[in-house]
């Protein structure tokens, strides 16, 4: 079902398609900024291809040129004067490969799944990180 409305980097389309055109003419213009290709590892694709495989703001197949809005727009500025202090996550790989999960798909790492996203305690967001990193796309 497409979505109604979107939101984001303060400006709201009427829907998914006239976001990603309002975001690909940006990326388009981007692309015939000759400094902007001289951005060490850009792709050697066509300004096409480029933008074919491109959904912006979101991911773009070149250095996404939306990343500095986004942090402008979400970030917040590190305050040294706060300490910070984190423990790493720890804990016992005990977790049996006779999962459905482990067994119907093949896995590059020994630990299974269920382990590698840890306890029940995990917050929302870091299972779905533990997930991308699992499939590989963190």
């Amino acid at each position: 079902m497409p979505r109604k409305q979107w939101s984001g980097f303060g400006q709201t389309f009427p829907n998914d398609e006239a976001r990603r055109n309002h975001f690909l003419d940006i990326l388009r213009t981007r692309l015939r900024e000759p400094t902007f290709k001289q951005i060490k590892g850009f792709p050697l694709g066509s300004d096409e291809d480029i933008l074919a495989l491109s959904d912006p703001p979101y991911y773009t197949a070149c250095p996404n040129p939306f990343v500095r809005d986004f942090i402008d727009r979400y970030g917040k500025s590190y305050d040294l004067s706060i300490p910070y202090n984190r423990k790493p996550f720890a804990a016992d790989v005990s977790e049996g490969k006779n999962d459905p999960i482990y067994t119907a798909h093949a896995y590059h790492t020994k630990v299974p799944i269920r382990q590698s996203c840890g306890t029940s305690s995990i917050t929302r967001n870091q299972v779905t990180l533990c997930w991308m990193v699992s499939v590989g796309r963190a």
